[in-house]
């Protein structure tokens, strides 16, 4: 059911984006009647995965609909988001508990205007107080491959060196921070993936250098 469930969850997103693409480049004519077609029934399916009513689908296709941009500035693609792997001097990894009480590494989604690199060390000294400096792209994780169900994202992981700072949690992103050893990692954690545990081992205690990214079916 859960594979069920994730290919039907990957439907809806891809014919989401193919309709809200579609009306971005012919947002008139039978080729616009036709994709606003397709954006009603994703979001009636989407509801209908999310056990909601009409209601719901009508204000997601609503949404959906507003979102949709003229050209090239409404092509829709995957979401694009960074995460910082840093490891104190005893080798404990540093890891925040998020607002919805699960742990997890600093992370988040990349702003308009700066680099990756620079995205991973604004997110780690916003969320703990810490000045990290990226030092290699450990991997690059696609949240479809990993498992989730839920917006799909590109994650680019960094092996960060910690240069300054204090570790002082943001209230508004995390519940606490701290160091823990990555055989006790602190539960429950976020998320389904889990392949960034060997991945961080590799990468600060065995010397790994090369980038990990998800291989072709």
């Amino acid at each position: 059911m859960s594979r069920l469930l994730a290919a039907l969850s990957h439907f809806v997103e891809r014919t989401a984006a193919v309709a809200r693409t579609g009306l971005a480049f012919s947002p008139h004519g039978f080729d616009a009647e036709r994709y606003e077609e397709m954006l009603r029934e994703a979001a009636a399916m989407r509801a209908a995965l999310d056990g909601a009513g009409d209601g719901e689908a009508e204000e997601l296709r609503r949404r959906w609909r507003a979102e949709v941009r003229e050209g090239y500035d409404g092509y829709v693609t995957a979401a694009c988001g960074c995460g910082v792997i840093a490891f104190d001097e005893r080798g404990e990894l540093l890891m925040i508990r998020r607002t919805n009480g699960r742990w997890w590494y600093p992370t988040g989604f990349c702003e308009v205007g700066a680099s990756l690199a620079e995205n991973a060390a604004k997110e780690a000294l916003e969320e703990t107080g810490l000045v990290v400096r990226p030092l290699r792209l450990m991997a690059v994780i696609d949240s479809r491959k990993a498992g989730s169900v839920h917006r799909h994202i590109y994650s680019h992981l960094f092996y960060c060196r910690i240069e300054g700072g204090e570790l002082r949690p943001n209230p508004l992103e995390a519940l606490e921070a701290g160091f823990f050893p990555l055989e006790r990692l602190p539960e429950p954690l976020h998320g389904v993936d889990r392949k960034w545990i060997a991945l961080a081992r590799e990468f600060h205690f065995e010397g790994r250098r090369e980038t990990y990214f998800d291989p072709l079916d």
